[in-house]
């Protein structure tokens, strides 16, 4: 659309090929394709709205989203991936993948732009990184069947997401500086994480323990269990802490 904050409201698409959806103003995007859906490079001045029905979401140019974004694939087993390092979301993102076996993973590079989650399931592993200082954040549940990786690789990005809901490992990476707190609604495992600032970890109702890789935490660390009888078990060998652990 070139004119008047003008639309898109595509929901019956059965497109082979890739999609280019561009708005002018503030048009907000809607569109629904039955099998792969594959974006070129958008421009989107308000909220987009994709749904695969049948197949992955991916894309071969980058996206610019000023408002909110949600991407969901219905069918068993498909992922999403957007993992142009060119991609910018402005708003928050919902992500929704369907697959009972944990499978249908979604991975999302936010550019030099904050990432912000919004309320989202992902039946898989959810792997998330972000180049802004303002890093990768969440503004509701965030659930996770598989393993969560999150990473800001740039401007000392934090990451803050204080309502996840992950089943799996957590690798959490940070850039220069860079501070993590995560607040998981059950046990929290730990997977290889290099935390560059401080890092506050709390398992609501589980314990807090490590899988495979070690932590190296550059600032102060501080563990929480909020159950009665949990426990917090980190001995990897090759684990460096290098400021106070509390």
């Amino acid at each position: 659309t070139n004119a008047n904050d003008g639309v898109i409201n595509m929901g019956t698409l059965r497109v082979d090929g890739s999609i280019a959806l561009t708005t002018h103003g503030d048009g907000n995007a809607t569109a629904v394709d039955s099998g792969r859906f594959d974006f070129a490079a958008s421009t989107v001045g308000g909220d987009l709205t994709a749904t695969s029905t049948g197949g992955r979401i991916l894309q071969s140019g980058a996206l610019d989203i000023e408002g909110t974004s949600a991407f969901t694939t219905d069918a068993n087993n498909k992922v999403i991936t957007l993992t142009n390092a060119s991609n910018a979301f402005t708003g928050a993102l919902t992500i929704t993948t369907n697959d009972g076996s944990n499978r249908s993973n979604a991975s999302i590079d936010g550019g030099t732009t904050a990432l912000i989650i919004a309320a989202s399931t992902i039946d898989g592993d959810l792997t998330l990184t972000s180049g802004a200082a303002a890093g990768i954040t969440d503004s509701g549940n965030v659930t996770v069947g598989g393993n969560l990786t999150a990473t800001t690789d740039l401007n000392s990005g934090v990451i803050d997401m204080d309502t996840l809901r992950v089943d799996g490992t957590m690798a959490l990476t940070t850039h220069s500086g860079g501070a993590a707190t995560v607040v998981n609604d059950v046990g929290l495992i730990f997977a290889a994480s290099t935390v560059r600032g401080a890092l506050s970890a709390t398992a609501t109702t589980g314990n807090i323990t490590q899988g495979s890789g070690n932590l190296a935490i550059t600032g102060a660390a501080t563990f929480i269990t909020v159950a009665g009888g949990s426990n917090i078990i980190l001995d990897g060998s090759g684990n460096a802490f290098a400021a106070a652990v509390t």
